[in-house]
C-alpha cells in the first residue's frame, strides 16, 4: 500500500527487508536480535528493541539507499508501519514539496523534526552512560530537545554521507547502543531510545560547533500529529508567551498522569499496550516529565 502511494505521486520507494540484508556483514554482526538481561531499564516502552538489534539497522539501510542516488538527490527515510500508524500516510501527496521546502527552510542539507520538544530532551531519552561514551554529558546537548526519527530528510552530499557512516559506527556499539551498562543512571531519564538519542547527541553537537545551522531544525511536529507535512509542523523556537502555555499543558499532563497511574496500565488505550507500564512506572514517568518541564531550554549557540 505505500508503494502503491509513494508511486502514485512520482516518487521511488526503497525498501530492505531482513531477508535483503542477511548477506551484510554489519547487519549480521550488530543488528541481530539480542538477548535481553530480565527486564532492561529504560525499555518499558520499547520492549521489542533487544529483539530489533536495538534498531542499529536503521543507519545501514540510509546508507545503502544513499549509494543509489545520485549526488544532490533528496532521500527521506520513514517507518513504513502505515497500518500501526495510519497517521504516515497523511501528506504523501505533496512530499517532494514538503521535502524541497523543510530542507531549504533549515539550511541545511539534513532534517530531522522535534516533537514535544519543551519536555522531550535527549537527557530523558537517553542513558546517562551513551552521553558520557559521545562526550554530550552537558547542558547544552543533554538538555537540548530530542528529534524524533521516524522521518530523517536528507540530502545526498558529503557531508550527509559523513553523518550517517558516524551513526553507524555509534550503532554498532554495544555499550553504547544498549540499555545496559548503565552504572550511574541519572534521576531525570525516562527511557533510553537506542539509535534515536546516538543520531540526537551527533546532531546537536554539530549545531554547537557549526557544521549546522544555530537553532537547527528549526521546527517541530504540531502537537497530537506526526504528519509529515508543513502545515502540521510548527516552527521552534516556540514564541516566549506559546512556550509558557505549552509548559503549563505539559505540567497539567503530567499531574493528570499522576493521578490516573492506578487505572491507566489496564484502561488507557496508549499504556495499556506495554506490559511493564505499571502504575510504579508511570508514577516515575509523570514526575519525571513534570520536573523536566521546569528544567531551561539551551540558549541557541
Amino acid at each position: 500500500e505505500l508503494r502503491d502511494l509513494v508511486e502514485a505521486n512520482g516518487m521511488k520507494l526503497l525498501a530492505y527487508t531482513p531477508r535483503m540484508l542477511a548477506d551484510d556483514d554489519y547487519y549480521l554482526k550488530h543488528c541481530q536480535p539480542r538477548q535481553a538481561t530480565a527486564e532492561e531499564p529504560g525499555m518499558e516502552l520499547l520492549p521489542n528493541a533487544c529483539k530489533l538489534g536495538y534498531y542499529a539497522w536503521k543507519p545501514l539501510v540510509i546508507c545503502k539507499a544513499l549509494l543509489q542516488l545520485q549526488p544532490g538527490d533528496m532521500l527521506l527515510f520513514m517507518d513504513a508501519n502505515i497500518r500501526k500508524y495510519p497517521q504516515y500516510k497523511e501528506g504523501i501527496e505533496d512530499l517532494p514539496s514538503t521535502c524541497s521546502s523543510l530542507l531549504a527552510s533549515c539550511g541545511a542539507d539534513i532534517f530531522a523534526p522535534l516533537e514535544d520538544a519543551m519536555w522531550k530532551r535527549i537527557r530523558n531519552h537517553c542513558k546517562n552512560y551513551t552521553l558520557d561514551l559521545m562526550d554530550g554529558n552537558t547542558f547544552d546537548v543533554a538538555y537540548a530537545p530530542c528529534i524524533c526519527v521516524n522521518r530523517i530528510l536528507m540530502r545526498r552530499t558529503e557531508q550527509v554521507e559523513s553523518i550517517m557512516q558516524d551513526w553507524l559506527n555509534w550503532c554498532s556499539q554495544t555499550v553504547v547502543i544498549s540499555p545496559l551498562p548503565n552504572p550511574n543512571p541519572h534521576p531525570l531519564c525516562l527511557f533510553h531510545t537506542p539509535e534515536q538519542s546516538i543520531l540526537a547527541v551527533l546532531l546537536r553537537k554539530m549545531v554547537l560547533c557549526g557544521d549546522l545551522p544555530p537553532g537547527w531544525p528549526f521546527f517541530s511536529y504540531a502537537e497530537g500529529s506526526r504528519i509529515f507535512h508543513t502545515r502540521s509542523m510548527e516552527r521552534w523556537p516556540l514564541p516566549l508567551h506559546t512556550g509558557v502555555l505549552r509548559r503549563l499543558y505539559y505540567m497539567l499532563k503530567f499531574f493528570r498522569l499522576l493521578f490516573s497511574s492506578a487505572s491507566y496500565p489496564t484502561s488507557h488505550p496508549f499504556w495499556k499496550q506495554f506490559p511493564r507500564a505499571d502504575t510504579a512506572y508511570l508514577l516515575k514517568f509523570a514526575f519525571r516529565g513534570f520536573l523536566m518541564c521546569f528544567v531551561p531550554l539551551p540558549t541557541i549557540p
